[in-house]
């Protein structure tokens, strides 16, 4: 299910919806609790400090994705009217903590695009690699 979905952001209801329909297709894409609040999170923050509930001004899509092997959910968080300069660098590094990619796209037509992908598994790893170097670590008890 490569299927993509859309929501224009037109209140604060819609960022909740968003956010549940992210979370959702992110477990159905085999991401597990943390990194499918982690995505529904960093694209809920995304959206209120973009603005997108202001009247016609903001979309987010979604989609699954299957590439070398490997699944995961993008969410594009798209501002209209707007330029790199609205976006605090501040957010997106605390946005950039919660996904594995983050790309900033600033398009002629006056819009910007912000494109966060988590991959499914990815937490999983990064914990058994910590687990190792534990288990590795001269400190233990």
């Amino acid at each position: 299910m490569n299927d993509i979905q859309s929501l224009a952001i037109e209140n604060q209801l819609d960022i909740i919806e968003v956010r549940m329909r992210v979370r959702l297709l992110a477990r159905d894409s085999g991401l597990d609790l943390f990194d499918q609040a982690r995505i529904s999170l960093a694209t809920s923050t995304l959206a209120i400090i973009l603005g997108l509930e202001k009247a016609g001004t903001g979309i987010i899509t979604m989609h699954r994705l299957v590439e070398a092997g490997r699944t995961g959910v993008r969410v594009v968080c798209i501002k209209h009217r707007a330029s790199q300069r609205d976006l605090a660098a501040g957010v997106l590094d605390d946005a950039r903590r919660m996904v594995d990619e983050l790309r900033v796209e600033e398009r002629p037509e006056g819009s910007v695009h912000v494109s966060l992908v988590k991959w499914a598994g990815r937490s999983r790893r990064l914990d058994s690699l910590a687990g190792a170097l534990q288990a590795a670590s001269p400190l233990r008890d």
